[in-house]
């Protein structure tokens, strides 16, 4: 099989199956704890994926031994308001029926306390953060409706992206301990199904995308705009290894990398063009990245915090211009060698290269596992 210099990096992010058949199980676990056996099951909780997982753009930790993060959603749908509950205690309730679930499975340590969820760790053949973000159900959504209206997303598709958000606690809010109607929102689904969307400008690969949110999806193949958010997401982590505090978060590099694509067919014209254009998709003002389903939230809130994070995507998109025009140059199997290491952190070694370089195709077999979809469990969701 012929892959190019970039399908051979891919290779080396992805997750191995034994990764999403864990993280599968585990949230599948947790949810039919939640909902049958817990102190929160007459809620009627429903858990789900968000995030990289959910989008099919997770890599490998930069560091192999460092744990694979999975953030999840434990949203209440029936019997509770946050009119009657403060986003402390309901945080509470939330963490009680963690700490059930934690003592019934034998987990060995205790939850942790983060700013909007509560984090399961486990240690066996697979380490996993389990991040659960407490979640309560909207009554009214309309004004997020008309916010998605306004940003160019059609009226159908707004109605259903908006009935997916959710409020959500957070303790570094100044009404946190009070009852009170300002919680924050968040729609991770609805993100998630207009990712969906840009991923459908290939139409061939738009068969892949299968409807319903009660399960990670675990795709046998990846979209041209999932293989390139991981590969720009390796890139960065790379280059920020020794700058954590300063690397560009995914969320942004997510948002404009779908933004950007047009439905490239190769992965390298893809990447070329989502470089290229990243830069001209930042507003100047105001809010700088959107959420594409909540106009008002702005991804870039940080930088103006901290005008030291604009300046380092800003380091992290000239480098990657630059790396990526070295990988594309196929004449030089030296310095693609060399830039794949320095840039990606993986060794490739000259014998893979084969006579089809001239048409920028290395010749190699392919190992990729195949992944097997794991159906949701049906009594899980009400």
């Amino acid at each position: 099989m012929n892959k190019t210099t970039l399908e051979i990096l891919l290779e080396e992010l992805e997750l191995p199956s034994s990764a999403y058949e864990t993280a599968v199980s585990r949230y599948e676990d947790l949810g039919d704890f939640l909902s049958s056996d817990s102190s929160i099951a007459q809620y009627e909780p429903q858990v789900f994926a968000q995030g990289s997982f959910r989008l099919g753009t997770a890599i490998k930790p930069l560091i192999l031994t460092e744990p694979y993060d999975l953030d999840l959603t434990c949203k209440l749908t029936k019997g509770i308001s946050k009119l009657i509950i403060s986003q402390e205690d309901f945080k509470k309730m939330i963490g009680n029926a963690v700490d059930q679930y934690i003592s019934k499975r034998q987990i060995k340590e205790a939850k942790k306390e983060k700013r909007r969820c509560w984090r399961i760790k486990y240690q066996d053949h697979i380490d996993f953060h389990m991040d659960v973000v407490p979640g309560i159900k909207i009554d009214d959504t309309s004004s997020l409706q008309e916010g998605m209206i306004k940003s160019s997303v059609s009226a159908e598709m707004a109605y259903e992206w908006a009935q997916l958000a959710y409020n959500i606690t957070d303790n570094k809010r100044p009404n946190y301990s009070v009852i009170s109607y300002d919680w924050n929102i968040s729609n991770p689904e609805g993100y998630a199904r207009w990712f969906e969307q840009r991923m459908k400008l290939r139409m061939d690969e738009a068969l892949l995308i299968k409807s319903g949110y009660e399960k990670i999806k675990v795709f046998n193949r990846k979209t041209v705009l999932q293989k390139a958010v991981q590969i720009l997401k390796r890139h960065r982590d790379i280059m920020f290894k020794n700058e954590p505090d300063s690397k560009p978060i995914s969320i942004i590099i997510t948002t404009l990398s779908g933004q950007a694509y047009l439905g490239e067919r190769t992965l390298e014209d893809a990447i070329t063009n989502i470089v290229g254009k990243m830069r001209g998709l930042i507003r100047k003002s105001g809010v700088r990245v959107p959420n594409p389903t909540r106009p008002e939230e702005d991804f870039t809130d940080k930088w103006k915090e901290n005008p030291n994070l604009e300046i380092a995507f800003e380091r992290w998109l000239i480098q990657a211009q630059a790396d990526f025009d070295i990988l594309a140059d196929n004449r030089n199997i030296k310095n693609i060698i060399s830039k794949a290491n320095r840039s990606f952190g993986i060794i490739l070694n000259e014998s893979i290269f084969g006579t089809s370089i001239v048409n920028k195709n290395v010749n190699v077999t392919s190992n990729r596992i195949k992944i097997d979809e794991v159906p949701p469990k049906p009594h899980m969701w009400k």
